[in-house]
């Protein structure tokens, strides 16, 4: 079975006290039981005790990130694009800065 992690690291416009990253981080809640909900999403974890690389820690914006695995990467691209997930991304200007540079962010094993 093909599995495939996707990393993520953002950072937000705002402290986390903020009411705009509180609403952001209700917004990942929400998105997360979506993602738990797809059968397709075996394991998640958060920045809880990971250490940032070095070029997230510079900058204004308190760094986050997040990984996930998923069973495939065309059920990460359906869950990615629909839903939930696919409003955050619209959005996702209201509550972290924009990356300027494009980056691989996932790995598929097969």
């Amino acid at each position: 079975m093909a599995l495939v992690a996707i990393y993520t690291v953002g950072r937000l416009n705002q402290p986390f006290d903020h009411p705009a990253s509180r609403e952001l981080f209700e917004v990942g809640y929400e998105v997360f039981r979506q993602a738990t909900k797809s059968g397709q999403l075996i394991e998640a974890f958060s920045s809880d005790g990971v250490p940032f690389p070095e070029e997230a820690i510079k900058g204004d914006g308190f760094p986050i990130l997040t990984l996930t695995v998923w069973k495939s990467l065309q059920s990460l691209y359906r869950f990615t694009y629909s839903g939930k997930h696919m409003q955050a991304l619209r959005d996702r200007s209201k509550w972290m800065e924009p990356y300027k540079e494009k980056h691989l962010s996932y790995v598929q094993r097969s």
